[in-house]
């Protein structure tokens, strides 16, 4: 394939690529994230592995379930973390976890920091004035183009025509494939009181002209549904589903309040149904920006009024929170969390809110003595404000014993005294 590095092969249909004439053996292949992967040539690329040789792939969020675990006889997987469907590659200890900031990640390929020899980008058909963009997804695959030794578009004609800074030019791709394949869907789970209660206290935090930053899953879209009371709420977020609409329909997200992107929702993905896809679709007002955008420290410090809403798996005494591992086991990712904390936190009147429920399903809890597996994705230096379905604690500028206080008093009841107890026999290692 070294003649593709300097001319364009023109376009080859989806059904009859040969990945033995592009992919080399020690190859290192990545492609768009989220429900933009190209789904279809992905499983073609797993299913040729054996005639390619052994060859590397970065995976970000996935929900697609294209890349399992039977698949690194041949290939080896490095990634983010346990996103979506890749939760059973890390179950089964079969990615490579590269621990870093999703901000990273374009001068991370920009540099060659991490390889990538093979881009396969899904684009969306263009629009009226013959622009394509890059769909449900602005990847950072697109930052590796430049060192790319085979770049591929993947035009689907069902991804959405969405509105960015910065859009696809098919001539610098050596091949263009066309597809007609729907995106994977992501419905909204029904929040239960658990969820509810979360968000309720959480929604305490943001008042009218608040800008947001929230993901996705139960206690996001509670919280959504929470704050539909308020007025002139923007959004800037790294991932959005379904329940921005509601918002933006009835005039409550109006972005009004922005200094930058004014009137515009930002986003750097969309993880929702065909219906978020389709209110997205040619819809000017809505931006699906690249991640240099979205989870840029400038840029956040610049949207007054932000109020970042993240999740972890558990947060100690302190105001540590562990959003990846649970004992020797990856559950989670850093990705844009951190990102996001400090720009709310650089942000003017600017919070940045952590829920999770005080326990498990199980029983367990989530408010601990201490991080069992150590491994701390949001220092607490960084903390702000924490709240479980038991209230909120407030740790900005507090000291240790202040923060043990209000983290105790957030925590199941039944859990409380234990974790007094041990604040007491621990606190001059906490302190230190």
């Amino acid at each position: 394939m070294g003649r593709a590095a300097s001319a364009v092969l023109g376009e080859i249909d989806a059904a009859s690529i040969d990945f033995t004439k592009i992919v080399r053996p020690g190859d290192t292949v990545i492609w768009s994230q989220g429900i933009a992967e190209p789904a279809a040539l992905i499983r073609r690329l797993m299913a040729q592995r054996h005639a390619i040789g052994p060859f590397n792939v970065f995976v970000g969020g996935s929900y697609s379930a294209t890349v399992l675990p039977e698949h690194t006889d041949v290939v080896t997987v490095y990634g983010m973390g346990a996103v979506g469907s890749n939760s059973a590659l890390c179950r089964a200890g079969k990615m490579h976890v590269i621990p870093c900031h999703l901000s990273q990640l374009p001068a991370l390929f920009e540099t060659g920091a991490i390889r990538a020899d093979v881009v396969l980008m899904q684009v969306s058909r263009p629009d009226r004035v013959g622009l394509h963009s890059y769909g449900a997804a602005n990847s950072y695959a697109q930052h590796a183009l430049g060192r790319a030794r085979v770049r591929m578009a993947v035009v689907n004609d069902r991804a959405p025509r969405t509105t960015s800074a910065r859009r696809p030019d098919l001539a610098g791709y050596h091949f263009v494939v066309r597809v007609s394949e729907p995106l994977v869907e992501l419905p909204a789970q029904p929040p239960d009181a658990t969820d509810s209660a979360i968000a309720a206290n959480i929604a305490s935090y943001v008042g009218d002209g608040a800008i947001l930053q929230v993901g996705i899953g139960k206690v996001p879209n509670a919280l959504l549904a929470a704050v539909s009371d308020r007025r002139r709420l923007g959004l800037h977020s790294g991932v959005v589903g379904d329940a921005v609409i509601p918002l933006i329909e009835s005039g409550v997200l109006d972005n009004s309040t922005k200094m930058q992107d004014a009137g515009f929702t930002v986003t750097n993905a969309l993880a929702g149904t065909h219906r978020l896809c389709d209110f997205v679709d040619g819809n000017p007002d809505f931006r699906v920006e690249p991640v240099d955008i979205t989870h840029s420290l400038k840029v956040l410090a610049g949207l007054s009024g932000l109020v970042s809403v993240n999740s972890g798996i558990e947060a100690d005494l302190t105001g540590q929170i562990g959003s990846e591992v649970v004992g020797r086991h990856y559950l989670g990712t850093i990705g844009g969390q951190l990102d996001f904390v400090r720009g709310a936190l650089a942000a003017e009147r600017g919070r940045s809110i952590i829920g999770l429920p005080a326990r498990t399903a199980s029983g367990k809890p989530r408010i601990v003595a201490s991080i069992a597996s150590a491994v701390v994705t949001v220092p607490r230096s960084d903390a702000d404000v924490i709240v479980t379905e038991y209230g909120a604690a407030e740790l900005r500028g507090k000291s240790i014993e202040q923060r043990v206080k209000a983290m105790v008093a957030i925590a199941h009841p039944e859990d409380r005294e234990s974790l007094a107890q041990a604040a007491r026999c621990d606190i001059a290692g906490m302190v230190s």
